[in-house]
Formats: structure tokens, sequence, C-alpha cells
């Protein structure tokens, strides 16, 4: 990855490498969910533009999302595709999950917050890592950090004092 990439791009070299090194088609897949904060247009998903992929191996029956919800969003995206795959899906098509963002900042004094990454997760039913349940979700409303639409750019405003506590 470059230090010139976004959201979308890292989210596609992520998925181009996870079918690179498991011998999968894309046919194989039946959901596809992203989670992120950082989308580059708000009326279009990130796995608009992953589709690109699933089309070019004619399969245009995906399921998914993107969710977007800050660091929950991959979180929730896993969970769900996890779900998919343990009760719908029987076993006979895979999911794959993309984690993707890019936290910029303008400001200096939140440096510390600045970073970018992507992963991309292949879900089967009968997976070698078992997700335990029961499990509990917490989400608080609070101001740390956010990106309100109209907001000059796409960098978040951020409130380190409020995010530490």
């Amino acid at each position: 990855m470059c230090d010139d990439e976004d959201s979308v791009s890292m989210a596609m070299t992520s998925l181009r490498d996870l079918f690179g090194v498991s011998l999968l088609s894309f046919r194989e897949v039946g959901r596809l969910e992203v989670g992120t904060e950082s989308a580059v247009d708000r009326a279009k998903s990130i796995k608009s533009f992953l589709m690109s992929f699933f089309e070019a191996d004619a399969n245009y029956n995906v399921e998914g999302a993107d969710t977007m919800n800050a660091c929950y969003g991959g979180t929730n995206s896993l969970f769900s595709t996890v779900s998919w795959a343990q009760h719908d899906n029987r076993g006979q098509r895979f999911g794959v999950v993309i984690c993707s963002d890019s936290a910029v900042h303008p400001s200096v004094r939140d440096l510390a917050s600045i970073g970018a990454s992507s992963i991309a997760m292949l879900i089967a039913a009968h997976a070698c890592l078992i997700l335990q349940v029961p499990r509990a979700t917490f989400i608080k409303h609070s101001w740390d950090f956010y990106r309100p639409i109209g907001w000059p750019t796409n960098d978040a405003i951020v409130d380190i004092e409020v995010a530490t506590c």
C-alpha cells in the first residue's frame, strides 16, 4: 500500500491479496461486508467499488453492505458475516469481511491518532477461529470523534480529552 491511498483503494488491495493467497474464486462468495468510518462518497458504499472483482467473475449475487460506525464498523461486519455463515449459509458459500480506514487529522495535537489500515477476512461456517457466544456490545454516544455533514474536509473533529476518558 502507498501513502496516497484511501479507504476504498486499501480495501481493494486487501480483497485482491486475500483471493491471491486463498485460491478461491469470487463465485464462491455469498456475502461481503465492509466496516469503515472513512467512506469516500456519502452516496456510494465501499462494497460497490469492491463488487467489480465479483462482476468480473460473473458473481452478482453477493449479500452485505457497509457498516459505517467509527471503530465498531469492522466488528459489526465480522459479527454479521459470522452469523450469516453459521445460520443462513449452511457452509455452501464463503463470506468476506473488509475493515478499511484512514484516520487523517489536520491538527498536530491529534498526531497520535493518525494512521491507515485495511484487512480482509475470509469467513466460513466451520472455520478454525470460533467466536464464542454469548457476547456483549457497548456503544456510547460521545463527541470524541466526528465528521459532521457539511464539514469542509473529510478530516475528523477530534476531542482527545473526551476520547481518553
